[in-house]
C-alpha cells in the first residue's frame, strides 16, 4: 500500500500501459482519476473498482478539456499527489510521407498533451509544495528508428521537457520524472503488427530487438512507474528510466 490515500490524474488510462497502471495504483491504495478519448472503455474500467476510480472524456491536445480535467480533480479532491502523462498517440510512416494533419495529431498528443495537463494541474502542486509528475516517453525518444520522425520527435521532446520541468520545479517540493518502455505488448503493437504483410515474422522482428528475448509486460512498466509515484523516489528529480530489457544498455 505504497500509495495509500494518494490521488492521481492519468491521461490514456483505459488500456495498455495506462490500464495496468490504473489496476496497480488502486492495489497501492490510491484513487485515480482517468482522463481518456476512450471514454467507454475508461469507463468500463472504473466501474470495475467502484469509487476508487473515476473516468473523465478528455482529448489531451485541447486546453478547455484539460482545463475541465483539472476543475473535476478539483471538485472531487483536496488536491492531486501525482500525475501521469500517458496518453500518446503513434505514427509509422516516413518523414516525406508524414501529412501536417498527421504530425500536429501526434506532436499535439505526445508532446502539446503533456504540457497543458502540467500547467493546468501542478500549479496547485507547486502550491502544496508537494506533488510526482510521471511523463511516459518511449524507447524512441531515446535513440533513433526509421519511420519514425513524428513518434520520435515528439518522445524525444517528452524527456527534454521532463528534465526542464525538474530544474524548474526542483526547489518546490514538487518531482518531474520520465519512464521510457522499449517493446511491450500493447495494443498500440498490436496495431502495428496487424498492418504487416507478415504478422508473425514483425512479431518475432520485435521480440528479437529486446536483449532478453521477449516483448515485455505492461504490468512491468507499470512497476516502473509506481517508484516514482512513491516516496521511495524521493531524490529522483528529472531522471529518466528505461525499462526495455536492455535494448539502451547495447
Amino acid at each position: 500500500m505504497r500509495l495509500k490515500n494518494k490521488t492521481c490524474v492519468i491521461t490514456g488510462g483505459s488500456g495498455g500501459i495506462g490500464e495496468a497502471v490504473v489496476r496497480r495504483f488502486v492495489a497501492e491504495g490510491a484513487e485515480v482519476l482517468i482522463a481518456d478519448v476512450a471514454i467507454d472503455d475508461a469507463s468500463a474500467l472504473a466501474k470495475e473498482f467502484g469509487d476508487s476510480v473515476t473516468a473523465i472524456q478528455c482529448d489531451v491536445r485541447h486546453e478547455e478539456q484539460v482545463a475541465e480535467v483539472a476543475k473535476v480533480t478539483r471538485a472531487r479532491w483536496p488536491h492531486v499527489d501525482i500525475l501521469i502523462n500517458n496518453a500518446g498517440s503513434e505514427l509509422n510512416r516516413s518523414y516525406d510521407e508524414t501529412t501536417v494533419q498527421e504530425w500536429d495529431r501526434v506532436l499535439d498528443t505526445d508532446l502539446k498533451g503533456p504540457w497543458l495537463m502540467c500547467k493546468h494541474l501542478v500549479p496547485d502542486m507547486v502550491t502544496r509544495g508537494s506533488g510526482s509528475v510521471i511523463n511516459i516517453s518511449s524507447l524512441n525518444g531515446l535513440v533513433g528508428f526509421p519511420l519514425s520522425t513524428a513518434y520520435g520527435s515528439a518522445k524525444g521532446g517528452l524527456v527534454v521537457f521532463t528534465r526542464d520541468m525538474a530544474i524548474e520545479l526542483a526547489s518546490t517540493g514538487v518531482r518531474v520524472n520520465c519512464v521510457c518502455p522499449g517493446v511491450i505488448a500493447t495494443p498500440m503493437m498490436e496495431r502495428w503488427t496487424k498492418k504487416m504483410p507478415d504478422q508473425d515474422a514483425a512479431k518475432e522482428m520485435l521480440e528479437g530487438t529486446m536483449p532478453i528475448g521477449r516483448m515485455g509486460r505492461s504490468d512491468e512498466v507499470a512497476g516502473a512507474i509506481l517508484f516514482f509515484a512513491s516516496e521511495d523516489s524521493t531524490l529522483c528529480q528529472g531522471s529518466v528510466l528505461s525499462v526495455d530489457g536492455g535494448f539502451t544498455a547495447q
